[in-house]
């Protein structure tokens, strides 16, 4: 298995070669006229959208389609937060063991901090956190205090929802972030209905729609 990460970021010398490798399954080595061939199963990641860098001219569109057999999708952290506690924990062990000290205990306190961050660093940036906080941990419980965040509590735009996904996704979570900010000043669908100028009957669909409120008019 051959696992290439940052695959939207290979240079267009190297996608040639790439595609020539993916269509034959043989390659030359350094300074050999031989040809080499293996029998390899090729795994690629990236943060990039490559249809929009082939669109751009930035990727070749017969690689692209080369790669793009079966896909998947990770989520950021940032939107699966339902997730962040089991993950923490295999982080905090993970720690514990490479440190070499006894496991910690996560507090509530401690975890409602992780999970108001927005963890622009991703799950790496979990990790190395925990790695700290273990390492700062002297009395057997990873407390608030222990979690070193940089930026933390800073107010994010919109709502802090990604830009992950399609056009619909991405209105859709504007649309709730919106919603769930004027609620609390609006708390009937009439009253929110005015202030955004609709009727509503669709705000009442909307609150619905995105689980904001008592969504009753």
């Amino acid at each position: 298995t051959l696992f290439l990460d940052g695959v939207g970021e290979m240079s267009p010398r190297l996608q040639a070669k790439l595609l020539r490798f993916l269509q034959d399954g043989g390659f030359r080595r350094v300074g050999s006229d031989e040809e080499v061939y293996l029998d390899v199963r090729v795994i690629c990641a990236t943060q990039l959208d490559l249809s929009e860098l082939c669109a751009n001219g930035q990727f070749r569109q017969d690689l692209y389609h080369r790669l793009n057999v079966l896909s998947l999708h990770i989520p950021p952290l940032r939107d699966c937060l339902d997730g962040l506690q089991p993950l923490a924990l295999h982080f905090i062990d993970q720690a514990s063991r490479q440190i070499g000290c006894p496991l910690p205990t996560l507090s509530p306190q401690a975890l409602e901090r992780l999970a108001g961050y927005h963890w622009p660093g991703n799950v790496r940036q979990l990790e190395n956190t925990l790695f700290q906080a273990v390492s700062l941990c002297e009395g057997g419980t990873i407390k608030p205090e222990h979690i070193r965040l940089p930026g933390y509590g800073a107010a994010q735009p919109l709502g802090d929802f990604s830009l992950e996904g399609d056009l619909a996704s991405i209105v859709g979570r504007f649309e709730k972030a919106v919603l769930e900010g004027l609620y609390k000043q609006f708390p009937s669908s009439r009253q929110l209905g005015r202030r955004l100028g609709v009727s509503h009957t669709t705000i009442a669909n909307k609150l619905r729609e995105h689980g904001v409120g008592k969504a009753e008019g």
